[in-house]
């Protein structure tokens, strides 16, 4: 690799790095202890908790389900329950197939949302209309919905009872916060629930 072609490399990766750090400490602390107040306040109830996103923010939703599902086993505590709607391929290309993509999370919700169950939607960009459908159906049928965005926060900000906005139009540095975020929430699930 040329001299030229390395420092180039270099600082991709250096301003990657830095434009993370520094979001990071753009988010708002009230906003993520309110996630975490109405996930323990849905565990307390028994409620269930369902993840959605596209794309690489599917697989924050499988990840972070994954996380709150088996790092917050403490004691003999009840565990949370926890489903990330991405996760059955079967069912979400029968809903895309014979439906449409725009359904595929909502269909699901009618099937399994309770009232006060807890829907939390991943979208860098707050516009996919499957993630927006989803909400509004959540909404319908008394759910409380939570969000974490990026850029502007899209419309999905405005339509969730709590949103974590990232202050990033960089994909890349909004996905990783949002890992580092899925993270730092089930930590905090973690050392609530072992009190």
């Amino acid at each position: 690799m040329s001299v030229i072609a390395r420092s180039s490399v270099t600082d991709a990766l250096e301003d990657h790095i830095s434009d993370v750090r520094r979001v990071l400490t753009e988010i708002s602390s009230d906003d993520l202890a309110r996630v975490v107040e109405v996930i323990l306040d849905a565990h307390r109830q028994m409620r269930h908790v369902y993840i959605i996103g596209n794309g690489g923010s599917a697989s924050t939703a499988s990840h972070f389900a994954c996380d709150l599902s088996k790092a917050t086993v403490t004691g003999n505590h009840p565990r949370l329950r926890v489903t990330s709607l991405t996760d059955n391929v079967a069912l979400l290309t029968a809903w895309a197939n014979d439906s449409s993509y725009d359904a595929v999370f909502a269909e699901q919700l009618v099937n399994l949302l309770d009232p006060g169950d807890v829907v939390i939607a991943i979208s860098a960009s707050g516009k996919s209309p499957n993630v927006l459908a989803a909400i509004a159906a959540a909404h319908s049928r008394g759910a409380v919905t939570m969000a974490m965005v990026g850029f502007t926060g899209g419309p999905l900000k405005h339509m969730v009872d709590v949103a974590v906005h990232v202050p990033s139009h960089s994909y890349g540095v909004v996905e990783d916060c949002h890992l580092v975020l899925e993270h730092a929430i089930t930590a905090a699930m973690r050392g609530a629930l072992a009190d």
